[in-house]
């Protein structure tokens, strides 16, 4: 009796084997997902998905096309007008495939919270997604745009916005996991980099341009190209490519053009720390030290010398000094602490913070600061002077 009733386990084991997996999803009743688009129309919540759309079989060892189709739906919450694309479409959405998270520019300008619950509970968004504001357009826009050679614009988003740190290095990367933490952190506001849509000769394509700044749950304003870089020189992590335009008259701005040097930044990295005086006021002490190299130059005149290095080295870290700058005034005109002082200060001063913690965007606003930059040279690269150009 008890070896029939072990035989019965065994093949009660094996039957549930033979039987697969339970949430087994075959491919052609399946379509993968590049991301998600959420906003808002009225008083209705938008939910908007990218999927790829193959076109058709190949023919002759072709490769086949593969087509953007967008997904929209409403209802009164995201959740709900999810669930909503799967009453209309004949395939399964594997949305684990998503990779971008685009918010529209309305939603953003009215409050995050219920977008902050809904990406947070749901098991299929992913952490490591990527996160954008859709600015002066929608995300439906964006995804709709063609944007070769990529099939699908939030495929290319992404490598637009991973590509530019290898060499303009203006624009940080954020993550769900980065926003989601900061926007639940005391003393620390989140930003996202904000996508255009351009046209140029006809041809519409997209752009990163500018950094959204939230404040309590909402857009509150954005930095421009030059605070945008500016922030990144803030930014607590080791900061890695880029390049910083000086002019030897002195002047970025309005400089000859035959005097602009391009330096380029091969490392930097800011320390932020807090200053309480006697008198109980707060001043944040910025310390940048970044070394790079000579990149381009559109003088004549040799800049490696003993005498102008030095001269290189002061105007960038002057410049670099100039764009921290520039984007600690706007972060303190909108009173968005974006930088995570607040957050440093609890650390560092906990008595301190629980007296400011109530009212910190105002004291944030008021905060004095010094800041520092200091920029070496580690070469020139492939010339030990200018390219002699003849007459």
């Amino acid at each position: 009796m008890r070896k029939m009733l072990l035989v019965w386990l065994l093949l009660s084991l094996l039957s549930l084997c033979l039987a697969g997996c339970y949430n087994r999803l075959e491919l052609d009743d399946s379509v993968g997902v590049t991301g998600f688009g959420l906003d808002v129309e009225g008083e209705q919540k938008v939910f908007l998905v990218q999927v790829t759309s193959p076109s058709g079989k190949p023919e002759g060892g072709q490769t086949a096309k593969v087509d953007t189709l967008v997904l929209k739906e409403k209802a009164a919450g995201y959740a709900q007008a999810a669930r909503q694309i799967t009453l209309s479409f004949p395939r399964t959405p594997v949305w684990s495939l998503a990779t971008t998270i685009l918010l529209g520019e309305q939603l953003a300008r009215e409050d995050l919270a219920l977008v902050m619950d809904f990406v947070s509970r749901n098991r299929f968004i992913r952490p490591n997604m990527l996160l954008f504001l859709t600015a002066g357009t929608t995300p439906e826009e964006v995804m709709q745009l063609k944007t070769p050679p990529e099939n699908h614009s939030l495929v290319a988003l992404e490598k637009i916005i991973r590509g530019q740190q290898n060499y303009a290095e203006i624009y940080l990367p954020v993550t769900l996991r980065e926003f989601r933490t900061k926007y639940a952190t005391p003393g620390v506001e989140p930003v996202l980099p904000q996508v255009r849509i351009e046209e140029n000769a006809g041809e519409k394509t997209l752009r990163i341009h500018g950094v959204a700044v939230f404040r309590e749950r909402r857009l509150v304003g954005e930095l421009d190209e030059i605070e945008s870089r500016g922030l990144r020189f803030l930014d607590a992590g080791e900061m890695r490519g880029g390049l910083v335009t000086v002019n030897l008259s002195g002047n970025r701005q309005s400089g000859p053009l035959e005097e602009m040097v391009s330096m380029e930044i091969i490392r930097s990295r800011a320390r932020c720390t807090p200053l309480i005086n006697e008198d109980g006021s707060i001043e944040m002490l910025i310390d940048i030290e970044a070394d790079g190299n000579l990149y381009e130059q559109t003088t004549t005149e040799n800049l490696q010398t003993t005498e102008n290095l030095p001269r290189l080295e002061q105007l960038t870290a002057a410049a670099i000094k100039e764009d921290a700058m520039a984007c600690i005034k706007k972060a303190q005109l909108l009173g968005s602490d974006i930088f995570g002082w607040g957050e440093i200060i609890s650390r560092k001063h906990p008595a301190v913070w629980r007296q400011l913690e109530a009212d910190w965007p105002a004291h944030f606003s008021n905060l004095k600061v010094r800041a520092e930059a200091r920029y070496s040279i580690r070469r020139a690269y492939l010339l030990d002077g200018p390219v002699p150009i003849k007459n």
